[in-house]
């Protein structure tokens, strides 16, 4: 053969390479979505459904090519989204268990797809060192039937009721949260435990794993999978069969609840929203296929709590670790697109910061806090007792005045501030709407976790403010302290302070006063300084010592700006209670918080005119007494 022939040979054979590798490479390096819009999931906030979802996202991404997004929620706002085809897929369906669900799937706007695990469990648990062990609390319980017993009200008495047994329900605008009140009813345990939602499923796993880290008695609701149920050893409480009718009676909003019963074997699937199954049937046959072993699924979510990954960094663990169980879900093509990507590109995002420079403050923080829990956990829950007998004596107390006295001292305030007739009659007539709207008694408690935050921050604000305005050192110290708490997040330090001093009121006070100190300083600072140098020196020349003319000269004459302190601790700790209703405080912002969490516009709306009008009432007054009233004395 001539070097031309060869030549052209070898030509062909490289022309023949590259076509065969450009027919061959984008099959697995780049795939068409099947749909036009990112996929969009429900943006679950328990454990196992974020998990889940990650995984699900991972997959999409990855082996077909789409973008997704999470669209936060609770249950019921998210099922309602997925009947409208806001969002694509909720990837943990609890099915029947919500009206909202019901309807939607009678109407057929949503399908049932799959099942992302089975066997999964629900009920009543307690701790096993309750009930096994040689210094068992509660040797003999094992049963739902036993809880009316005395014996054990009292050893699960509820801190803010004394006496009443405290059961831990789930948080609000959970199908469970309906579900487990209903239970309580039928049980006839309503008179005898406070039926207690947490706010929020952190809040929830925080106080389980708190007091399990301290021995303390705890009554309360859970499921499997959970890093909960796979990390703690629990005992579930017996409770009668499963039976249809009684099921279908508990998950009603419309059922009498004369009867209670177990919780049927779980029907866990994919909520799929029916365009979406219509416009992406190779995605919803991946659904259908994508189930995880229960035991499997409870050690990622073990896995992942201990580490403190997030949901996408364990969903990339798992498919790294897992092709034998994730390859059955999908065809041969698309698996190997995701084993590719595995093994080229973690999505994680990219920084220009130098790696080997950062530094993660998290696992000191979170050991500080587990051994805080640990070793001086009876001490803070001793301070948060005597701090909740304060708040359980104000607020019966204030449950204790007439409603006609209540509303005629609030009066007699607003006339003494302003003395204006007018403003009087209103401030009595917007305290009587209060009570026409049936919110009198979760006023009187929102009153009374207020009043307890503002004066805190009162009695605490005035003498810093007072030595800030004193010493330069101290307000050049004080300031980015101040600064710190006024832009810190409240939920950094809420799961703290909730795992110290226990879900309910005491930590809700707390996070209320660090957020509303900071004015009461500043203004008091402020009004201190703005103390007329000459007014201080004929003091001086009177003969007045500095505690003398603090007292007599410049507090008297920062008192517009002081009241102005008092005004604004006030409004803050108000603006606080929705926050606080996330860690189980009682009151308005709980109430705002269920409206928002089951779609009660109408709840909703009515607790938050009943903020409103407290609001309104309490600025109005110490307005008043600031000095507008001050030229009528």
């Amino acid at each position: 053969m001539s070097r031309n022939a060869t030549a052209t040979a070898h030509l062909w054979a490289c022309v023949l390479a590259l076509l065969f590798a450009g027919f061959s490479v984008p099959a697995l390096a780049k795939v068409e979505c099947p749909v036009t819009e990112p996929v969009r999931f429900a943006g679950v906030n328990w454990e196992s459904g974020e998990f889940i979802t990650a995984v699900m996202q991972e997959i999409i991404e990855r082996g077909y090519g789409c973008a997704t997004e999470t669209v936060p929620g609770n249950t019921v706002t998210l099922e309602q989204a997925l009947a409208n085809d806001d969002i694509h897929i909720l990837a943990e369906e609890w099915v029947s268990r919500s009206d909202v669900w019901k309807k939607a799937a009678a109407v057929g706007t949503v399908k049932a797809i799959g099942h992302p695990f089975t066997e999964a469990r629900e009920g009543w648990y307690v701790p096993d060192y309750m009930v096994h062990g040689s210094d068992a609390a509660a040797p003999g319980l094992n049963s739902v039937s036993q809880l009316a017993d005395p014996r054990y009200v009292a050893l699960f008495r509820d801190p803010e009721q004394p006496g009443k047994g405290r059961f831990l329900n789930c948080p609000s605008g959970w199908t469970c949260e309906g579900v487990n009140s209903a239970k309580l009813k039928a049980y006839g345990l309503t008179g005898a435990y406070v039926d207690f939602r947490p706010g929020t499923g952190p809040a929830m796993d925080a106080a389980i794993t708190a007091a399990y880290a301290q021995k303390q008695p705890i009554l309360f609701y859970y499921w499997s999978p959970s890093p909960i149920a796979g990390r703690l050893k629990l005992v579930q409480l017996k409770e009668p069969p499963w039976s249809a009718a009684c099921w279908a009676d508990l998950t009603s909003r419309d059922g009498k609840h004369t009867q209670g019963c177990a919780a049927p074997p779980a029907d866990v699937a994919y909520g799929v929203s029916t365009p979406f199954a219509e416009r992406a049937p190779v995605i919803t046959a991946m659904l259908a296929k994508a189930t995880f072993p229960i035991d499997d699924l409870n050690a990622n979510l073990v896995r992942r709590a201990d580490g403190k990954l997030t949901a996408r960094a364990q969903a990339v663990w798992f498919l790294k670790a897992h092709p034998d169980l994730w390859r059955q879900w999908v065809d041969t093509n698309t698996a190997e697109r995701i084993s590719t990507s595995l093994g080229t590109a973690a999505p994680v995002a990219k920084s220009n910061f130098p790696a080997r420079w950062t530094l993660s403050i998290r696992q000191p923080v979170n050991g500080a806090v587990s051994g805080l829990v640990r070793d001086h956990g009876e001490g803070f829950r001793a301070v948060a007792n005597a701090g909740l007998s304060v708040i359980v004596a104000l607020d019966g107390l204030l449950g204790a005045i007439p409603w006609w006295l209540l509303i005629a001292v609030f009066m007699g305030l607003a006339w003494a501030g302003t003395r204006r007739i007018g403003l009087t009659v209103a401030i009595g007539g917007l305290m009587l709407v209060m009570g026409l709207l049936g919110l009198w008694s979760l006023m009187t408690q929102t009153l009374t976790l207020m009043l307890i935050a503002s004066l805190l921050a009162v009695l605490i604000g005035l003498p810093v403010g007072i030595a800030a305005a004193k010493s330069r050192w101290i307000k050049g110290l004080s300031q980015p302290v101040l600064d710190i708490m006024q832009t810190l997040p409240a939920f950094v330090y809420l799961i703290p302070a909730l795992m110290l001093f226990g879900l309910g009121k005491v930590p809700a006070i707390l996070a209320t006063v660090i957020y509303a100190l900071p004015p009461m300083i500043r203004l008091t600072t402020l009004g201190i300084e703005r103390v007329d140098h000459e007014v201080r020196e004929a003091g001086d020349s009177f003969g007045l010592t500095p505690w003398q003319r603090l007292w007599w000269v410049e507090l008297p004459l920062a008192r517009a700006t002081l009241m102005a302190g008092v005004n604004q601790t006030i409004m803050l700790a108000l603006s606080m209670v929705v926050v606080a209703s996330m860690i189980g405080a009682r009151g308005l912002g709980e109430q705002v918080l269920n409206g928002i969490q089951t779609l009660d516009v109408g709840m909703g709306l009515e607790a938050g005119l009943g903020i409103v009008i407290l609001a309104f009432v309490l600025d109005r007054i110490t307005q008043g007494f600031g000095g507008k009233g001050a030229s009528h004395d």
